[in-house]
């Protein structure tokens, strides 16, 4: 999993690359060869992405790619800041004209020898890509789609079902309702994130509904990612005749084979974890089902992660499955590992902690149920309640949740997604915030239809969407305002980004919320960070180390001055200084050429630099409401969009009137 998910992401950051080789001038050769070995390597990482190759070896090899990668972005993100540098003052142009040439002359070399190294070090890569095989499968190699979850049935009844009667019954009702209207089909939608038991919930309401005996026929069909209508008519009709029923490999024949079997019938349909996001496939399904037949009161249920693809069908009623509380998953534990008996009391205080764990994830309480009814020592539970589960044990999890990842369609997506783990667990971290530090990683591209603030929000929208994210907190307009990461889903993001560690695994880290316990993780990756958010200040490191930071926050600190090695800081897109009590900005803010945010709400500020008009490529400007601006704020032309230095400042200096900054 990890090597393909790693591929993915490397794939984003080595496109970005080859957009951007186009800009270096002056170091013709050494780009022209940059430029080729950077689409040997897109090649290689389309393959490695399939999985096709030993995992080890890959694991390594991306290692060692990505490292080269990141040398080779920082290089040429330096080109285009002294690019920028020379452009930022245009009355200063001709007198900096002749030096300019100079410094460009004198650059040149080292800049030529840098990637030079990049290209030799391609070039090694490049050869251990060919020893493992990879350049002979290229050509045969075709996209595959992740290995499906199992299938589902409608017979694998589980015995425990807990937390859901409510809902359960609420269902069952309205189907029971559905049956007496004279609608032809009436669609209701079960929709929540993989693991929150929606097979299971649908299986109680169909066995009670089959039961009851109101339907002519009950019929069960798992869908999964393969939404093809024949395949579907083909199981319906095995469904209601024979699982000898031979496939029929044409629409008009099997629907003629469907009319017949639901002669003078009504009926119960299940489809079962649907993925399908085409409108047009859909109704290519559910146009000729209308038809097949004459009976009225016919329901059809369908499971989704998705609200997106729920919304397609249109349904009567859509029910959101919520977390289980704390209390109903210690509950299932218990019946899962004990039964009706009694629990040991010196167990009783693990279990709790343990059930805790689970985050309200039913298939979490199920699975470490079976692994506690293996085991039922002290010991054993003591352990789970410290470290989880193993890898191991916690297999199945992690393969339903890495489902929906797999799912994610644009590999920007899966890196959005994946940062999202730089955030402790449990976390509420602001939408727009996390755009933004997506826009300073560059994750987010813009196309002709939307600038790159609108791709952050439609990301958003569809990790929420996918159930991938929570909404936390919503604005007075009902707008998404923050969101929060399941731990399950976070560990699995984690593992994605590589951004978890250990005190004893200590291993170039791009991404970090600096907390008092990381403090040497810090210290070993100074030159590899690209995201530090600090919630603290500490004075035993310097700023000007993390030479490749994109994006900077600080956590309180009672400074009088902002620290003037942030302006060695060339790479930085994202400065977060709000919660710094300083009296006024720098002149020198205005070199950070490549800064896309800027947040300075301090009551304490007053005046802006006018050495902020250079920033070009600022986006957005975080003030309070009074600070003085300068006379050719004009110039930042990126401030005039919706997401405005206006809009927001207002925006913010309403929000900050009555909090406690």
């Amino acid at each position: 999993m990890e090597e393909a998910a790693a591929a993915a992401l490397l794939q984003v950051l080595f496109e970005t690359l080859k957009n951007e080789v186009s800009l270096v001038r002056g170091f013709r050769n050494e780009a022209e060869q940059l430029t080729q070995n950077l689409d040997m390597i897109h090649k290689f990482l389309s393959d490695a992405e399939m999985g096709s190759i030993p995992g080890e070896a890959v694991k390594k090899w991306l290692t060692d790619l990505g490292n080269v990668e990141f040398d080779a972005d920082n290089v040429l993100d330096e080109i285009k800041y002294h690019q920028l540098s020379k452009q930022s003052n245009a009355m200063k142009q001709k007198v900096l004209s002749y030096f300019s040439c100079c410094l460009h002359i004198s650059r040149a070399p080292s800049m030529a020898h840098r990637i030079q190294q990049i290209n030799g070090n391609l070039g090694v890569i490049n050869q251990r890509a060919a020893d493992l095989g990879l350049i002979g499968r290229l050509a045969a190699a075709v996209p595959t789609l992740p290995d499906v979850a199992r299938e589902t049935d409608s017979f694998s009844l589980d015995p425990i079902f807990i937390g859901r009667d409510e809902m359960m019954s609420e269902i069952v009702e309205q189907l029971t309702a559905c049956f007496k209207t004279d609608v032809r089909i009436s669609i209701l939608a079960i929709v929540g994130m993989g693991g929150l038991g929606k097979t299971t919930l649908t299986r109680k309401v169909f066995h009670l509904l089959k039961e009851k005996d109101l339907f002519g026929s009950h019929i069960w069909v798992h869908v999964s990612r393969f939404f093809d209508p024949l395949i579907l008519f083909n199981k319906i009709l095995k469904g209601l005749t024979s699982p000898d029923q031979v496939e029929i490999g044409d629409k008009e024949g099997v629907l003629k084979k469907l009319v017949d079997a639901l002669k003078n019938k009504s009926y119960l349909l299940i489809l079962d974890d649907i993925w399908n996001e085409s409108v047009l496939k859909w109704e290519e399904f559910i146009r000729p089902l209308l038809r097949v037949s004459s009976m009225k009161g016919n329901a059809i249920v369908v499971t989704t992660r998705s609200m997106d693809v729920a919304s397609i069908m249109n349904p009567l009623r859509t029910h959101e499955l919520k977390m289980l509380s704390d209390e109903d998953c210690w509950s299932t534990i218990k019946e899962k590992t004990f039964g009706k008996e009694n629990v040991p009391s010196e167990l009783e205080a693990y279990g709790t902690k343990i059930a805790e764990k689970c985050k309200g994830l039913p298939l979490a309480a199920s699975v470490v149920g079976g692994v506690l009814l293996c085991d039922k020592s002290e010991k054993r539970w003591h352990s789970i309640k410290e470290n989880w589960l193993s890898r191991y044990e916690g297999n199945d999890i992690e393969q339903i949740l890495k489902f929906s990842f797999d799912n994610l369609s644009l590999q920007s997506l899966k890196k959005c997604f994946a940062y999202c783990s730089i955030f402790p667990k449990g976390y509420k971290f602001k939408t727009q915030t996390l755009i933004e530090y997506w826009m300073g990683e560059g994750f987010l591209k813009a196309d002709e239809s939307s600038d790159m603030e609108s791709m952050g929000e439609k990301f958003i929208h569809v990790l929420l969407r996918n159930s991938l994210l929570q909404i936390t907190e919503r604005d007075v307009y009902g707008n998404v305002e923050s969101c929060v990461m399941h731990d399950l889903l976070h560990d699995l993001a984690a593992s994605v980004l590589r951004g978890s560690f250990k005190e004893d695994e200590i291993t170039q880290v791009r991404y970090m919320f600096l907390e008092e316990d990381s403090i040497a993780v810090l210290k070993t990756n100074e030159k590899y960070l690209r995201t530090l958010l600090s919630m603290y200040h500490r004075k035993d490191y310097m700023l000007s180390n993390f030479e490749s930071l994109h994006v900077l926050t600080f956590g309180s600190w009672d400074a009088e001055e902002l620290s003037s090695e942030i302006k060695k800081l060339i790479h930085l897109r994202v400065l977060d200084i709000d919660k710094l009590s300083i009296d006024y900005l720098p002149d020198w803010i205005g070199e950070l050429f490549h800064l896309q945010t800027l947040r300075a709400c301090n009551f304490r500020l007053k005046k802006l630099p006018s050495t902020l008009k250079n920033l070009r490529n600022l986006r957005h400007l975080y003030i309070t409401k009074g600070v003085e601006l300068f006379a050719e704020i004009g110039r930042l032309k990126l401030l005039s969009g919706p997401y405005s230095f206006l809009g927001w400042a207002t925006r913010m200096a309403t929000k900050l009137k009555s909090s406690d900054v």
